[in-house]
């Protein structure tokens, strides 16, 4: 047995995809820099309608976060959601991002990040943070 996958296979269970869209507006470029505790994913630049994108196991102790900071237009906005897979409070039920979206699909807007929501024919769009 190769013990290499041996431990991915305990302590990561599923993948997730996360996306994320700069839909600001034509002429905004937005810089996103996104990291967990052990990846920094680096800074990249969207124009208008990019995407940045990035996969990633889910741990089982449901402790798998990230936090991203986006800026545009020399004003900054940190999103301070992470990408906390396991909700504490659903009961165990599940993981509150993957049970909602695979991949999780976000859009970054003037007023706020937007996370798409498929679930049980519910597909739309719901604001997570304002600002």
């Amino acid at each position: 047995m190769n013990t290499e996958n041996f431990v991915e296979a305990r302590f990561y269970q599923n993948d997730a995809t996360v996306k994320i869209y700069n839909d600001i507006g034509p002429d905004s470029t937005l810089m996103i820099n996104c990291q967990s505790k052990n990846d920094d994913l680096g800074t990249h630049y969207l124009k208008y309608k990019q995407h940045f994108d990035w996969s990633f196991g889910l741990s089982i102790f449901g402790n798998t976060k990230y936090l991203c900071n986006v800026f545009w237009n020399k004003k900054g906005y940190e999103i301070m959601y992470p990408f906390d897979m396991l909700r504490a409070n659903n009961g165990g039920r599940g993981y509150r991002d993957y049970d909602l979206c695979e991949p999780c699909t976000w859009r970054i807007t003037n007023d706020g990040a937007y996370r798409y929501n498929n679930k049980l024919n519910f597909e739309t769009w719901e604001m997570v943070y304002g600002w």
